[in-house]
């Protein structure tokens, strides 16, 4: 659900006072600096855990140049993870507190109809959830189907998310309906291939590719869908504090959407070079993807469990996709589709400090490696530089070792504003600690046009809470106020927001701090039952408040047993 309208009205709650006050207010400002901070793995050639690292034995580059490490940790949520102990005698530096961690399993659309691998896949990610998660820490569970369901939201129940995956489990164990559509296809290909070869045809007619570039159109739409999804769930993790961590169960994330209609069976990597098989290239959404992940500091790790997934050769194939007396069983698609989804996940988990693994068999050591990097890794900061906005390269290494550095590859100086979006969407799942200003809000819905409700929210700011600057004829300030919400199924919308400048005449001053303001706009949502969040962030101050209201009827009280 998307927040479709914003109308906005505006009030002041404050009354005319007989005489100015007799001390003019006085406004005061803070300025902060702002740290990128970065989450460093370091391991040796083996894939041990190199510990004990200093600040002094890093070389951090930001946009190709070096900059001074100011703020440095190292992190040991346990010790059971194996690492390198320091260098003999040398001191290890203690270790610092650890950051709560935020985990999202996101499940894109799962098929994996073989129950051992379904067994092997869930096991593992609840075994996950189970070292991982412990007080303070947090995980929510997602799923995508051609849009976004919350199916449990940030809980450190365990147990509850345990249940949560078994669910997920469950339903997942079904055949992919792509397969259906791609038998189809082969079948479209044999018929037209036999009206090319009848000498009294002798054409195809364009064969099965009008077809199949249709599915493969359809392929990336939902990419399109799916990695908008993923960003607006890279801003709510931007929201909030810790170690962030998004986990991403794929059953189609491609570089090059819908790539599995355009192929034949007996296809070889030649085919890549086709301008056909090209034309609906992800890339630019990847990209896309990479940078909302690096602006929130989340780390993406992705997983393809299905590995070759194919169906042997029977007897009853056509002549063009059986294999020859010399030939492997199964043709190049099956491979070339493999490459084609590992591609895309390794390049997001790359980009932003990730790992990538294909195959229900490697998800243990995919967990494991997911786990030790929750478990122990250096935290690196140092002043940002100018550059707000842009998306700049970082590079991180150990001095006159070789190791491997582990870092995402590019960081994002958000806005202030782009921050209290974060803030607002995070705010729907988890309450924000930072907020100072106590607003309060309330909402009734009432239907629309076309199936839809119209929801009233009505904003009351504290006018005390706010900045006050001097003018020559009172006070002025500036607050906005930014609006987002989710539907009981589990989209979100994504964060509307206005801003309201005012004006309050020396005379009316002291009245009006007593009272407060009154911001009313309707949100446009596809049901009733929606919750919203709203924020209001002081323009001047910098300082924020959050209400989050829901429209939801309260559930009826149990029925009284009956008497006797």
């Amino acid at each position: 659900m998307r927040t479709l309208a914003l109308l906005a009205a505006f009030a002041a709650s404050a009354a005319s006072a007989a005489e100015p006050p007799a001390t003019p207010p006085r406004a005061a400002a803070s300025v902060e600096v702002t740290l990128f901070n970065l989450d460093v793995v370091v391991t040796d050639p083996s894939g041990a855990r190199v510990r004990g690292l200093k600040a002094e034995d890093f070389e951090v580059r930001h946009d190709g140049k070096a900059v001074p490490v100011t703020n440095f940790s190292e992190i040991r949520a346990g010790e059971a993870a194996p690492g390198r102990e320091p260098e003999p005698g040398a001191a290890a530096p203690a270790a610092a507190a650890r950051p709560p961690r935020r985990i999202v399993l996101f499940f894109d659309r799962l098929y994996v109809p073989d129950a051992i691998r379904r067994a092997e896949l869930f096991d593992a990610l609840s075994r996950l959830l189970e070292v991982t998660i412990t007080e303070g820490d947090e995980a929510m569970v997602v799923t995508w189907n051609r849009s976004i369901r919350t199916v449990l939201p940030f809980t450190g129940d365990v147990e509850l998310l345990a249940a949560t995956l078994r669910g997920i489990e469950r339903q997942s164990g079904r055949i992919a309906p792509e397969r259906s559509d791609q038998d189809l296809l082969r079948a479209s290909d044999e018929w037209f291939s036999s009206l090319a070869a009848d000498p009294r045809i002798g054409v195809d007619f364009g064969g099965f590719m009008p077809s199949a570039e249709l599915a493969a159109q359809q392929a990336f739409f939902e990419m399109k869908a799916k990695t908008s999804a993923l960003k607006g769930l890279a801003a709510t993790l931007g929201g909030m504090d810790g170690r962030k961590v998004l986990v991403l169960v794929s059953h189609r994330f491609s570089r090059y959407a819908g790539l599995e209609f355009l192929l034949k069976d007996r296809t070889g990597p030649e085919a890549l070079g086709d301008p056909k098989t090209r034309q609906f290239d992800s890339k630019r959404l990847l990209e896309e993807v990479a940078r909302a992940a690096n602006a929130n500091g989340v780390t993406l790790h992705g997983v393809f469990p299905a590995e070759l997934d194919a169906a042997m050769p029977s007897a009853d194939r056509s002549r063009l996709s059986a294999p020859g007396l010399s030939d492997q069983p199964l043709g190049g698609k099956e491979r070339i589709v493999l490459d084609n989804e590992l591609e895309a996940l390794s390049f997001v988990a790359e980009k932003t400090g990730g790992v990538a693994a294909v195959g229900a068999g490697n998800v243990d050591r995919f967990v494991d490696r997911v786990a030790s990097d929750l478990e122990s890794w250096y935290s690196i900061g140092y002043p940002a530089p100018p550059g707000a906005g842009r998306a700049v390269p970082v590079s991180v290494k150990v001095k006159g070792r070789k190791l491997d550095v582990r870092v995402r590859s590019s960081l994002v100086e958000k806005t202030t504003a782009e921050q209290m979006a974060d803030r607002v969407l995070a705010h729907l799942f988890k309450p924000d600690g930072r907020a100072r200003i106590p607003i309060s809000a309330s909402a009734s819905p009432a239907p629309s046009s076309g199936g839809k409700y119209r929801i009233r929210v009505e904003v009351q700011v504290p006018i005390s809470s706010l900045v006050l600057l001097p003018t020559a004829k009172g006070v002025q300030g500036a607050f906005s106020v930014l609006v987002a919400s989710v539907a009981a199924a589990g989209d979100f919308s994504e964060v509307t927001r206005r801003s309201q400048p005012f004006e309050i005449p020396a005379a009316e001053l002291e009245t009006a701090k007593a009272g407060h303001y009154t911001y009313e706009l309707d949100v446009e949502a596809a049901g009733p039952d929606a919750r919203i969040c709203v924020g209001v962030w002081d323009e001047k101050g910098s300082d924020a408040g959050f209400a989050v209201v829901s429209t939801a009827a309260p559930a009826a009280p149990p029925a009284a047993p009956p008497a006797g």
